[in-house]
């Protein structure tokens, strides 16, 4: 019951921070390469990551879209990655629930796990509910209020209704992540033109489905 009352407040925290998203633009992948390699850009890697993983919450959509789009350019990007520890991550937090005493573990398990993979979105969303479990609000604010905007910064590449306006997204595993924000559940998936469709079961909104995008993968 906790976990859900969790999403609730993330979902929540995401309408009040992104009631309305800037006008969805995809990326512009080659000026995000330029922008992110140059020293003496204000989206220069180094120091947005640097900003990105101590919660700087001054960070803008369009840092968080230099962050997580020109990960792809990393020596680590795999849009297939998935955590070596993701098994244990599992068993640990379900002993936790048991013995609090061992959230801390958890935590630092989650967070080495991101410190390879940044933009885990799955992992993300873990931390987020480890911290509230824990009753650690700074953090849990902290750790909601990043994972949000990078969810933000996905919802300004697109509006996810055409191949030609679908949401991009950095790894397939991530358009799970944008469906369970908004609570819809996929029936079937398909490609359509260079996109992933992913076909929704019915939904409060009347959607039938949404577009995503992949960069690299076209077929």
């Amino acid at each position: 019951m906790r976990h859900i009352l969790v999403f609730i407040l993330l979902t929540v925290a995401f309408c009040e921070l992104y009631p309305q998203v800037p006008i969805a633009q995809a990326p512009d992948y080659e000026s995000i390469k330029q922008e992110i390699f140059d020293s003496s850009s204000d989206y220069y890697y180094p120091q947005l990551m640097e900003r990105y993983e101590a919660f700087d919450s001054t960070l803008t959509v369009t840092d968080f879209r230099h962050l997580y789009y020109g990960f792809i350019f990393h020596e680590n990007y795999d849009p297939d990655w998935k955590s070596r520890d993701e098994k244990k991550i599992e068993k640990y937090f379900r002993n936790a629930k048991e013995d609090e005493r061992n959230f801390d573990k958890v935590v630092d398990l989650v967070c080495k796990s991101l410190q390879d993979y940044p933009f885990d979105l799955r992992t993300m969303r873990f931390l987020c509910f480890l911290y509230h479990q824990k009753g650690d609000k700074e953090m849990g604010e902290k750790a909601s209020h990043r994972f949000i905007s990078i969810i933000g910064a996905i919802l300004s590449s697109g509006d996810g209704e055409s191949c030609e306006t679908a949401y991009h997204v950095i790894s397939p595993r991530h358009e799970f992540s944008i469906l369970k924000i908004f609570q819809f559940e996929s029936a079937a998936q398909m490609r359509v033109d260079g996109c992933n469709y992913l076909e929704l079961k019915e939904n409060k909104r009347g959607m039938e489905g949404i577009y995503f995008k992949v960069p690299g993968i076209e077929k």
